[in-house]
């Protein structure tokens, strides 16, 4: 049976799981410490003198025992198409709880999927509770509440500020899968970069792309919209060479050649590594109904690595504090409409619109 006061990060030495643990023990919480590499793990548990646990994800069994006492476990180990699944089905069996920060869609998609399991076993499972998806969730459903009658969502966002390792490589394997939308309900591949615009971000308009951005996923779930685009602002010649490297899906042949691009990656989607700077990140996002009337909203935030360490820490406090129900959960789902509100740095607000 999990005990209602331990709880485990798992990938607790990578960047972002790193950021998390210290800021966690700052606060007075008490982690235990997870991921496969004893090596990276071990020296950061005797700096925050807390318990940790060494173990891969290939054995069920190992999984199972290492979650059995655990009331919930943050997933920080990405690209989550390699982690959440055997987490996520070990969570099931044990009863607990299971949050991450993937923004992967397919993945998000896979845990939507199950929701009657979780339901029926209790088990709260709440995936993308970083940059992605958080703030963009709060976005797409106020546009939502403030004009019930939008069938199209479109949400733009500037660069997170930085890029780590972790992420870099997330994007280099949504590169090879290629672009997704939601379209009458249902997810949809596309091209990397199928739309371009100008989006009219607070502080300027900025050219951006379609993305495979985890709202395309999640938002569905949120708001109920059927139609659902998400653009991330970059240069336009970026645009123009991601659409030259990226036509179509990337195929296995094709692969190892991606892997080379970190350098052109971190020019498009980042700024600088992470840690070598602090910026606002801009937000977007636009609702539609067939009437051609809109409804627009800005939001500016922290740094989307600064800002997952807020809310993933938010989520883990509301979470030990009461019982949440079985199933799936995107963030307003489980925390509240204006989740990410709540977070120092966050600001919102409606613009004009054009709705009659």
């Amino acid at each position: 049976m999990p005990r209602v006061d331990r709880w485990m990060i798992y990938g607790a030495y990578g960047f972002t799981g790193s950021w998390i643990a210290r800021e966690a023990v700052r606060r007075g919480l008490r982690p235990i410490l997870a991921g496969r590499n004893a090596s990276r793990l071990v020296p950061l548990a005797d700096e925050l003198n807390t318990e940790y646990r060494t173990f891969s994800l290939d054995e069920p069994n190992v999984v199972r025992e290492a979650l059995q006492d655990c009331r919930l476990v943050l997933n920080c180990a990405g690209p989550f198409s390699q982690t959440a699944q055997p987490m996520v089905m070990a969570c099931l069996e044990t009863g607990t709880a299971y949050l991450d920060i993937t923004g992967e869609v397919d993945v998000l998609e896979w845990i939507a999927q199950l929701h009657e399991s979780a339901v029926r076993r209790n088990v709260t499972l709440i995936p993308g509770l970083g940059f992605d998806v958080v703030p963009t969730d709060t976005l797409a459903v106020l546009l939502k509440e403030a004009f019930p009658s939008a069938n199209l969502l479109q949400l733009a966002l500037t660069g997170t500020g930085s890029l780590s390792v972790g992420t870099t490589r997330t994007i280099i394997e949504a590169c090879q899968k290629g672009g997704r939308i939601r379209r009458n309900g249902q997810i949809v591949p596309v091209p990397l970069g199928w739309k371009k615009r100008r989006v009219p971000f607070r502080p300027r308009r900025l050219w951006a792309m379609t993305v495979p951005w985890g709202d395309v996923a999640t938002a569905w779930y949120s708001t109920g919209i059927p139609n659902i685009e998400v653009y991330l602002a970059m240069p336009i010649w970026a645009i123009i060479a991601v659409r030259l490297f990226f036509p179509r899906r990337v195929s296995a042949r094709g692969w190892p050649y991606l892997q080379h691009l970190e350098p052109l990656l971190r020019r498009i989607f980042g700024t600088s590594p992470p840690g070598k700077t602090a910026q606002k990140v801009d937000l977007w996002g636009c609702v539609s109904n067939d009437q051609g009337n809109t409804k627009t909203a800005t939001m500016q935030t922290p740094d989307g690595y600064q800002l997952t360490v807020e809310t993933t820490l938010a989520a883990v406090s509301a979470m030990l504090d009461q019982e949440y129900p079985g199933g799936f959960f995107t963030p307003t789902q489980a925390f509240g409409i204006n989740f990410a509100l709540q977070i120092d740095g966050v600001d919102f607000r409606f613009e004009d619109d054009t709705q009659r």
